[in-house]
């Protein structure tokens, strides 16, 4: 069951670079696809990781959205993760996880490490746009997925190793902002 790596990014490349590199390790044969929100001075050269620059932040909905099906073109599975986390994880270990589950595999924390399989995001759809620029599209994701009567699997397996919750409103606290218009939307 082959798998590539999603990883959206706005402003945290500081976290994401120290990160990136150990990936390189932990996953040698894998594609990682990075999509640039915030124009960041991406510098890391590697056959494998794969770098989309946009003018402006199409949003965390968006970027999962991009990410997923640009990584469904060649894989069956999209591993999803946030800038500001590292997983400590390996290509095996993934690997082992989709051979015991089927279906939307997360972290227990939070939505900042998940498995998507590709007919799972055919079936329920994109992420809702709405919710922009973050925060409830993954709820709202549950929740459609709920109504379809599937349930996402909540492991420890995928809780990251270095998990810094939310580290982009350090730099940005107006998404905070936005994220309260999207509590009430939500």
């Amino acid at each position: 069951m082959k798998f590539a790596i999603g990883i959206p990014t706005l402003n945290r490349y500081d976290y994401l670079y120290p990160t990136l590199n150990l990936y390189i390790k932990d996953f040698p044969n894998t594609d990682i696809y990075i999509v640039d929100n915030g124009n960041q001075k991406i510098d890391i050269s590697n056959p494998k990781i794969h770098i989309i620059k946009n003018d402006k932040n199409i949003g965390v909905a968006a970027s999962w959205n991009f990410l997923c099906e640009k990584i469904f073109e060649k894989n069956e599975n999209a591993l999803i993760l946030n800038d500001d986390i590292y997983l400590g994880k390996t290509e095996k270990d993934i690997q082992e996880l989709l051979t015991k589950k089927n279906g939307l595999v997360r972290s227990t924390i939070d939505w900042c490490a998940f498995l998507m399989p590709k007919h799972l995001f055919q079936m329920i759809g994109r992420f809702d746009e709405v919710f922009y620029p973050a925060y409830y599209e993954d709820r709202s994701y549950e929740y459609r997925m709920k109504l379809k009567g599937y349930i996402p699997i909540k492991t420890p397996l995928l809780n990251p190793e270095i998990y810094r919750a939310s580290a982009t409103l350090e730099k940005q606290p107006e998404i905070l902002e936005a994220s309260k218009k999207n509590k009430k939307l939500y």
